[in-house]
């Protein structure tokens, strides 16, 4: 007896930034091509309702546990917002570029039928990046790219004791301190003079920002290491900010320990997909050397 073919349906979400995205014309363009497709079952963001789009709309969290992969339109900041719950979920992310850089955006704006080609049939490359773990004031928190602990409203700057591995590794008087994974590297890392990391080196980067000592400088260490940041002075306060996003303030006395995570967020990639290649590009277009001829 000759057995059938089941095609299994794939249940595709769509987040975007609607101001990025202005009127919704890319994610209605997208939202119309999938529709097309029998096999494809769309879910769209709360945030898209306002666009009368017929699907069925969730919460990002909802989005990301009942979706395959979600199409995120936007720039690097919209894929902070949606990649932990997608990590937590095994969702896979597939990540257009709407914004500036878009270091890990996979294509820009521009062939929109043929990305959605490509989605469909499937020949997906994976690039995984693990998350960081957060833990502060007895709640834990994830990050993708980075954990900042920042000094408050006032110019004062603020004063830390790190601690790698129960081991004390520096005090530090300056406006803050990143914890970044490699993949935050190219973010608030490399703005505050911290190196770029490939995204397969197993490391944290500590970069000071604004030290008040000529010897701190950055420093990349394995991710398997605890890292404890104890704040010792700020007036009034420091802000934990957590992928851009400020969570909670400390206050003299308060610490939070900074480890690897479990969870991994997995983008969709072509084929051919190069990091150096593309970071290389980025840059060059972040420093605008594109207008030189080399």
């Amino acid at each position: 007896m000759q057995g059938k073919c089941i095609i299994k349906l794939m249940i595709i979400g769509i987040y975007t930034n609607l101001s990025k995205d202005i009127g919704g014309k890319v994610t209605t363009s997208i939202f119309d091509l999938l529709s097309q497709n029998n096999f494809v079952t769309i879910n769209l963001s709360d945030e898209l309702r306002i666009l009368n789009l017929k699907g069925e709309y969730f919460s990002r969290n909802s989005l990301a546990q009942n979706s395959d992969l979600v199409i995120v339109l936007g720039g690097d900041g919209t894929i902070l917002r949606i990649a932990k719950e997608c990590a937590l979920y095994d969702t896979k992310i597939y990540a257009i570029n709407l914004g500036n850089r878009g270091f890990l955006t996979e294509e820009e704006n521009f062939d929109i039928n043929s990305q959605i080609n490509f989605l469909l049939k499937k020949e997906y490359a994976y690039d995984k990046r693990r998350l960081i773990r957060i833990s502060a004031k007895n709640n834990i928190f994830f990050a993708l790219n980075e954990v900042v602990l920042a000094r408050g409203s006032r110019t004062k700057t603020m004063k830390c004791e790190v601690m790698i591995n129960s081991a004390l590794f520096d005090y530090y008087t300056s406006d803050g301190i990143i914890v970044s994974s490699p993949t935050g590297s190219t973010a608030y890392n490399i703005s505050a003079g911290g190196p770029i990391i490939a995204p397969d080196v197993e490391a944290f980067v500590i970069t000071p920002i604004c030290a008040h000592s000529l010897h701190s400088r950055p420093i990349v260490i394995n991710n398997q290491s605890s890292i404890w940041i104890s704040l010792l002075h700020a007036e009034p306060y420091a802000h934990l900010n957590i992928d851009g996003e400020d969570i909670i303030n400390l206050a003299d006395g308060d610490s939070i320990e900074v480890s690897s995570s479990e969870l991994v967020a997995t983008f969709i990639r072509k084929p051919d997909y190069n990091y150096f290649s593309r970071l290389s590009k980025k840059m060059r277009r972040w420093s605008d050397i594109d207008s030189f001829k080399i």
